[in-house]
């Protein structure tokens, strides 16, 4: 086993002191937000899961990649999984203290999920409270794939993940799970947009202390709103996600001390909220085209 984060969460070192420490890849996004792993297994031989410690929550696994036969075992009994594609997933209830036979590679995603997290969102929502997660093994959902997807990076560079970034990715994943498979119905109806001194208090925020790692939380508080009910409204409002607003404000102080500023790459990164250099410079390098050096060179001439 890999640790690729420098402090797995409690899900992550189950899994590597479970699993073995040569044969799984486990890591972690902030388990604040998202508990999360990356299990792979490069053999072709028998590969035994046991049981993981009985925990009042799920397991989300996404496949990476194209997976063979796998016999999963759980209180009051079985199931057995032929060829999985990539994109499939499958849910455990780990109350059941599930445990598997795997006779051949795999590459994937788990989620963890509490119940009292899909509570929280179903009250926080003001829908129905999710029960049992019901999933057949093997179904195909492109929506947790993306999700999946979306999030790796986050586990191979916890550092840069921010928290409003990992906040809306988890409602995301709790909204869908909920939906899909815990029978939830979503609320239907256009989201109203943000009141004017609601959307005046969360600009505010965002562009404020742009080195400080805001939460969803802490924005929709100031609002008088639940996380979810802000996500969907500023962006009914300004056409963006609070992320995707912030990362822009940063940006932008990133490109006017650039201009204006004589201090180095590494401290306008930190100033800005970048984890370092290498991460403003990628970051700014998707949303402007070209690196921050030659961005500044072009500026001054």
């Amino acid at each position: 086993m890999t640790a690729v984060a420098a402090s797995p969460s409690r899900f992550a070192r189950q899994l590597a002191r479970q699993y073995g420490l040569d044969e799984v890849e486990a890591s972690r996004a902030d388990t604040r937000r998202l508990d999360m792993a990356r299990m792979r297994y490069a053999q072709a031989h028998l590969f035994v899961l046991p049981p993981l410690p009985a925990d009042d929550a799920f397991v989300v696994s996404v496949e990476l990649s194209r997976a063979g036969s796998r016999r999963f075992f759980q209180r009051g009994g079985e199931t057995h999984l032929g060829l999985l594609e990539a994109g499939t997933v499958h849910i455990a209830d780990l109350a059941t203290r599930p445990s598997a036979y795997v006779c051949s590679p795999f590459h994937s995603v788990l989620f963890r999920i509490t119940r009292a997290a899909l509570d929280d969102f179903a009250q926080e929502s003001g829908v129905a409270a999710v029960g049992a997660l019901r999933c057949t093994p093997g179904t195909a959902d492109p929506v947790l794939t993306h999700l999946a997807a979306a999030l790796l990076p986050s586990l191979q560079q916890p550092t840069e993940a921010s928290a409003l970034f990992l906040d809306q990715m988890a409602l995301a994943l709790y909204a869908h799970v909920a939906h899909a498979y815990g029978g939830t119905a979503p609320r239907v109806g256009a989201t109203a947009g943000l009141a004017p001194w609601q959307e005046r208090r969360a600009r505010e925020l965002l562009s404020a202390d742009l080195a400080h790692d805001l939460s969803l939380a802490e924005i929709a508080a100031a609002c008088g709103l639940s996380r979810s009910h802000f996500g969907k409204a500023f962006k009914t409002t300004t056409g963006q996600t609070p992320h995707a607003w912030r990362t822009a404000q940063r940006i932008e102080a990133a490109q006017k001390l650039l201009r204006d500023d004589n201090a180095s790459l590494p401290e306008i990164a930190v100033a800005c909220g970048f984890a370092d250099q290498s991460h403003l410079t990628r970051v700014f390098g998707a949303r402007v085209g070209t690196s921050p050096a030659a961005w500044r060179r072009l500026r001054r001439g």
